[in-house]
């Protein structure tokens, strides 16, 4: 007598899910479903993390109107040819003239300039620019065309006291004046009561 056929399928494993076609498919390999093992706490101790800097803020970037006013550009102007500083240091080396430099009306002799006389020549209506540094009065006529910042700067501290010195310090205080207009001295500034002391000298010079 033949047994009856088992038409349920056997369990091949010890929780009893059948096993079907489909459950026994091999799992693909690569991409998505491919099993790899998560990164040991080793590898990443090996790999620095990086460190990209920040691109700096614009808005803290200091421009010309945030930094003082010593460390701002000077403004600049086209010279003429031949009005270098090279060319500057030739003609105070060799002058055309005697009197070119402090002026043709000042005498050979240093003088004494009072306040007065000082605001006279303010280098308007034919007169020569007197400029003030440090207590000494020098002739700034001949060098208006050679100034890197034009003659209009020297203007405003002409026939001044003090004008001239603050814009100087506040421009450029590394540059040098008495290499520069050292030849261009004309005297000393002093009082109005000093200044009868110097006989003959201020009329010769106005």
């Amino acid at each position: 007598m033949t047994p009856p056929t088992n038409t349920q399928p056997r369990n091949n494993n010890s929780l009893g899910i059948p096993q079907t076609a489909s459950s026994l498919r091999p799992l693909p390999t690569g991409g998505a479903y491919s099993l790899q093992p998560p990164p040991s706490l080793a590898s990443t101790l090996r790999t620095p993390p990086s460190r990209t800097p920040a691109a700096p803020s614009s808005s803290l970037a200091p421009t010309s109107s945030t930094l003082p006013s010593s460390a701002r550009p000077s403004k600049k102007v086209l010279l003429s040819p031949g009005h270098s500083p090279l060319d500057w240091a030739h003609l105070t080396s060799h002058p055309p003239s005697s009197t070119f430099l402090r002026g043709a009306d000042v005498p050979p002799n240093l003088i004494r300039v009072p306040p007065s006389l000082l605001k006279h020549h303010n280098g308007r209506k034919g007169k020569n620019a007197g400029g003030v540094w440090q207590g000494k009065v020098y002739n700034l006529t001949p060098y208006m065309d050679f100034h890197p910042g034009g003659a209009d700067q020297l203007m405003k501290g002409a026939g001044r006291e003090k004008e001239g010195e603050r814009l100087f310090l506040e421009i450029h205080p590394w540059v040098n004046w008495e290499n520069m207009l050292g030849e261009c001295l004309v005297g000393i500034l002093v009082s109005e009561e000093d200044a009868g002391k110097d006989e003959g000298g201020l009329e010769d010079m106005d």
